[in-house]
């Protein structure tokens, strides 16, 4: 029978059901865990999906850039203004062009990435002022505390880190999994391990020892992955949830942000988003190759998948 899930990545990972890998997204710039009643043109989006404006353009207050709906700024589901830096002035043009191309009827969900994590930004970063609303703070799971130990749990059973059997599909997946894994596994010990005073080692699920247990890092590969986490910018923190939610992977996170930083002599390891897709999503590729694409879950998970690593890719670029 052809399995729409990875069979491997789903035991031991609390408060998560089998489910696709890109139905974490964050619809129109929303936060599902806030409610509120605040007028902003995302909210009002959100809830009618229809346009309601005639012209988008951004203005230069000199500092940043403002997104504008027929000379009105855009606000972000908590009130803030949809603004990013001058340093920022792309991702400011693809944002006015995200708004300019959608239709006037039946607006999907997903029609606006780089909105939604953008404004996840933004009011991340306001929640987390001192002098900001607490409740508001604790509506968006806006605590740094909160949030990174949220995204740990994802390194015990993150998805580059569990091996399939030796003889699934023919062995092919288990080496494509060899080939592609465990170059990235050592760049990313070697990575944390400047958040430690040990070496990292991570931890991996395989099947054929393993069966289908949990998994658990050592307490020292966790130290060093939350001081990693407190090393980002809340803009980078946001930026690295998006990518952990829809990977469910906290190494996607870490190529995603910290290419740079990593072993480029590694074998298989690149710098591009599609790479870290693939990645994500390995096991999948393997089934549709074999079985075939079933249609409207297989294609539209891997655009969803494929949208949002590319949005994170694009928010995070200077």
């Amino acid at each position: 029978m052809l399995r729409l899930f990875t069979r491997y990545n789903t035991a031991a990972r609390p408060g998560l059901s089998l489910r696709p890998l890109a139905t974490q997204a964050s619809p129109l710039g929303v936060d599902g865990s806030t409610e509120n009643n605040l007028k902003t043109e995302t909210n009002r989006l959100a809830k009618t999906g229809e346009k309601f404006w005639e012209k988008v353009s951004l203005k230069d207050d000199g500092s940043q850039f403002l997104v504008q709906l027929d000379s009105k700024t855009v606000l972000t589901p908590l009130g803030n203004a949809l603004a990013v830096d001058k340093r920022r002035s792309l991702l400011a043009m693809l944002l006015k062009k995200e708004w300019t191309n959608l239709p006037s009827l039946a607006i999907k969900t997903h029609a606006l990435p780089l909105t939604s994590l953008v404004s996840r930004c933004i009011d991340l970063e306001n929640v987390n002022k001192p002098d900001s609303d607490p409740e508001m703070r604790a509506k968006i799971g806006g605590d740094r505390e909160h949030i990174a130990n949220d995204l740990l749990r994802y390194l015990d059973t993150d998805t580059l880190l569990v091996f399939c059997p030796q003889a699934e599909f023919e062995g092919a997946l288990r080496k494509a999994q060899d080939e592609r894994y465990l170059p990235i596994i050592a760049s990313v010990e070697k990575f944390l391990g400047q958040y430690s005073t040990s070496p990292i080692k991570l931890r991996v699920l395989d099947a054929d020892v393993d069966g289908l247990r949990g998994n658990s890092q050592t307490n020292e590969t966790r130290k060093a992955a939350k001081k990693f986490l407190e090393s980002l910018s809340l803009w980078d923190l946001a930026i690295f949830e998006k990518t952990v939610l829809t990977t469910k992977s906290f190494i996607c996170g870490v190529l995603l942000l910290q290419n740079k930083a990593l072993d480029k002599s590694a074998e298989g390891l690149t710098s591009t988003m599609e790479s870290v897709a693939q990645a994500a999503t390995l096991e999948i590729i393997h089934q549709t190759d074999r079985w075939g694409e079933v249609e409207d879950t297989h294609d539209v998970d891997k655009r969803d998948v494929r949208r949002n690593i590319h949005a994170a890719g694009i928010v995070a670029y200077k």
